[in-house]
């Protein structure tokens, strides 16, 4: 057990993952569920690590077989009124919508909360697709909170659950790869515990179920839809009492900009002005829900400035909603003025803010500097030269020439895999010899395929085991790629399947290829750990 974990008052230095639990232990959250993946998979490992304390206060920490599986935790968490919290990556959240959007839609009164904690990895550095995760919680009718400090990251924990629970939907708790494994020093205040817990559980009287709010089939479906406003309504009502929306460096005189940001977005943005000298020179609407977006936050931002400029990663998902509000308001009379949005596309041709892989501090200047030269009645000839400098600095470190050994990525020491790989080398290389099949097996050369799927056997992808992988569908999805194309070759086929894998998803794919009568063999790659995510324990024999 980790004394920081019991601390409820002072100090204390966190990491990002970790302070998603002790978050978790101060709102008083009874279920830690979801499945583990990059960035958020040390959620798992501090919950296993405090385990003690956590049966102690009656939580249960327990990881789903899937994510799909976690969103219907959430549900039925619901019935017994706690908080409960999900954790996944952002292809996991894929995975969980279809019982997110069901559990999400339905409305029975939630006495508790329920929250959805994604980890978005913008650089993709460890996710296999670009990922922006606000659209499909937008899609799924999911309000989005963006926690920016490390502070926030642990406190909004149980705003989230306030948020959902005066909504009657869940919640995206969105966090990135630099604030999952970043840190830093953070105010700490008491666990709560639940009445409701694993160590005094309650007795449900089924008879006092509304059907109508908890069973979403049609006809009941269209009226929680028409719900949706009103539950929206109530969200933006409750994130406005805990002031999560801020205009921030107001002032009674007009300024030519006024910047939109959320999440690490907005801590590079003030970074990026301080090294300017600009800090607190422009109004700065920082958004902690991002969608769906105030429109009175957007409004008081506007009446300020000429131009509003969004400052976000990935796509202009808050952008989008800037203009429709923006439009909304000139529209109905309310902004007397149209005012410009820019964000991916910066004024006079000028390079906006990417929408490739993420963002940073030095992004951001290289974006800005730019902007503010061409406005030469924004700034003072102080400030001008000052932007001179710091784009010489910007210059001079880009020239610099820095070369790196380069180390592909392979098996760790040890690991069972690495022998796996060695014999299918082998027997590629034989099925592929005319001389050896037609000694051994007495037909002609047969050329194998191999099924790519999630787990640490990607690693095959990198020489000396390229011959390995030559596509990738998805987790427990390898079967799936070799049925669409079993009709249609002559060759063999071979899914590697990982042990976490096949109880995720990788059975169904199994019973699917015997199904439909597919030529194909699995190989279910046993080494008794969730390995690629931080050897998290796997539902197969101890």
């Amino acid at each position: 057990m980790d004394e920081r974990f019991l601390k409820e008052e002072g100090t204390e230095v966190f990491t990002g993952n970790e302070l998603i639990l002790k978050g978790a232990l101060e709102a008083g959250c009874a279920l830690i569920t979801g499945y583990p993946g990059s960035p958020v998979s040390d959620v798992f490992d501090t919950a296993y690590a405090n385990r003690d304390l956590l049966k102690k206060r009656g939580i249960l920490a327990e990881m789903a077989n899937n994510e799909a599986l976690a969103a219907a935790r959430l549900n039925g968490s619901r019935m017994a009124g706690v908080r409960a919290l999900a954790v996944m990556k952002s292809v996991g959240l894929h995975v969980a919508s279809d019982g997110l959007a069901l559990g999400n839609l339905s409305e029975p009164r939630n006495e508790g909360g329920s929250v959805v904690v994604v980890g978005d990895d913008p650089w993709i550095d460890s996710t296999q697709i670009n990922n922006d995760s606000r659209f499909l919680s937008q899609h799924l009718h999911m309000p989005v909170l963006e926690p920016a400090t490390f502070q926030e990251m642990k406190d909004w924990v149980g705003t989230a659950f306030e948020l959902s629970r005066a909504s009657d939907l869940y919640i995206t708790y969105l966090v990135t790869t630099n604030q999952a494994d970043g840190g830093g020093t953070v105010w700490l205040r008491p666990n709560l515990q639940a009445s409701t817990n694993t160590e005094s559980p309650i007795t449900l009287n089924t008879q006092t179920i509304d059907l109508d709010t908890n069973v979403l089939l049609p006809p009941r479906t269209w009226a929680r839809e028409a719900s949706l406003p009103q539950r929206f309504e109530r969200l933006l009502q409750a994130a406005n009492e805990r002031q999560l929306n801020k205009v921030l460096h107001e002032s009674t005189e007009h300024k030519p900009y006024g910047f939109i940001a959320s999440g690490l977005g907005y801590c590079y943005l003030e970074h990026a002005l301080l090294e300017l000298g600009l800090s607190g020179r422009f109004p700065i609407l920082k958004l902690g829900l991002t969608y769906p977006l105030d429109p009175e936050a957007v409004r008081r931002l506007a009446e300020q400035v000429d131009s509003v400029f969004v400052i976000e990663e990935k796509r202009g998902f808050i952008e989008q909603q800037v203009v429709q509000v923006l439009h909304d308001l000139h529209r109905s009379g309310t902004l007397r003025r149209s005012i410009p949005v820019w964000g991916k596309k910066f004024p006079k041709n000028l390079a906006g803010i990417p929408e490739l892989r993420g963002i940073s501090t030095s992004i951001l200047l290289e974006r800005l500097i730019p902007l503010f030269q061409q406005d030469e009645a924004a700034l003072t000839d102080v400030e001008r030269a000052k932007l001179t400098a710091e784009h010489a600095i910007l210059e001079a470190t880009a020239k610099a020439d820095v070369k790196l050994p380069v180390r592909t990525p392979t098996f760790c020491p040890g690991c069972p895999h690495r022998d796996s790989s060695s014999v299918f080398l082998q027997i590629k290389k034989d099925f592929s010899d005319p001389e050896y099949m037609r000694r051994t097996h007495d037909q002609k050369p047969v050329d194998l395929v191999f099924h790519g799927e999630t787990g640490c056997f990607t690693m095959l992808m990198f020489e000396p085991n390229e011959p390995l992988m030559h596509n990738y569908s998805g987790m427990g999805l390898g079967g799936g790629t070799g049925a669409g194309a079993d009709p249609f070759i002559t060759n063999k086929q071979i899914v590697f399947l990982g042990d976490s894998t096949f109880f995720h998803s990788g059975m169904i794919a199994i019973s699917d290829s015997i199904k439909s009568g597919q030529d194909v063999t699995y190989v279910i790659l046993d080494n008794k750990t969730t390995a690629m995510t931080g050897h998290q324990p796997t539902p197969g024999p101890r």
